[in-house]
This record gives structure tokens, C-alpha cells and sequence, in this order.
């Protein structure tokens, strides 16, 4: 899916795509399994898609960073709450014992860094800069 030379990954001149590409090169399983388990086979299909849009693509575009966003979301439980999502059925069976919690609150925390390297990379991603410091409507 992704490239397995982290010499291929120098390839783009676009520094956020690289860092991008180097964070789904580690997490890449992971992140489809949290996708999986937190929002149901949709989430791992929409995961799929980003994977291959990055593998494919020469810059970051808008839509791949919406998409990290979504996935951000996704992780950090964003769609949790609605009775009747699958995201809260979801979570309603997760068993918080179980060490795949553990390692999808570090996966959200490093996606989170990922985030902020591409928003210090590119200080003009509106995309992103919205979803880490906008505040919700009270």
C-alpha cells in the first residue's frame, strides 16, 4: 500500500505529505484496526482510501486533509454520543480493560502531533487549524 523505502518517502517536495507518509508507513495497521473496532467497516474502508490517496498523490491535498480529520475525530470519539450511531453502539461493547484502548488513545495522541507538524509545516491549512483550536459553539 504504502511505499517500504523511507528513501521513496524523500520523493515528494512537500515536507507535510512526507511526515504524513512516514506516520502512516509506522501507524498504518493500527490505524485501520481503531477505525475498524471505533466506527465499524465503513470507517475501514474510508481508512483504505486515505492510505491509498497518499500513496498516490505528489502534494496534501484538501481532501486527504479533511480526511485526517475525519480520522482524528474518528479516534478521539468525536462521533460518540448519538443513540442511534454506530460509533456509540461501538463504544457501548468496548472493553476499556483491553490493551487495544491503550493503544488507540496513543495512536489519537500521535495522530494529534501529526496534526500540528503539518499545520507548523503549513501555517495556511485551514483544514486543520479549525478542527485542533476552533471551540465548539456553546
Amino acid at each position: 500500500m504504502l511505499p517500504t523505502s523511507k528513501k521513496r518517502f524523500a520523493l515528494s517536495s512537500q515536507p507535510a505529505l512526507v511526515v504524513t507518509r512516514l506516520f502512516f508507513h509506522e501507524h498504518a495497521e493500527a490505524v485501520l484496526n481503531a477505525a475498524a473496532l471505533l466506527s465499524g467497516p465503513k470507517a475501514h474502508r474510508r481508512c483504505l482510501r486515505l492510505l491509498a490517496g497518499l500513496s498516490e498523490t505528489a502534494s496534501l491535498s484538501v481532501s486527504l486533509r479533511h480526511e485526517l480529520v475525519w480520522l482524528h475525530r474518528v479516534l478521539s470519539l468525536d462521533f460518540v454520543g448519538d443513540p442511534k450511531s454506530e460509533e456509540t453502539a461501538r463504544f457501548g461493547c468496548i472493553d476499556f480493560s483491553d490493551a487495544d484502548v491503550k493503544e488507540i488513545c496513543c495512536l489519537t495522541d500521535r495522530l494529534h502531533e501529526l496534526l500540528l507538524e503539518i499545520l507548523e509545516l503549513d501555517g495556511d491549512c485551514v483544514v486543520i487549524s479549525e478542527e485542533l483550536f476552533e471551540l465548539p459553539a456553546a
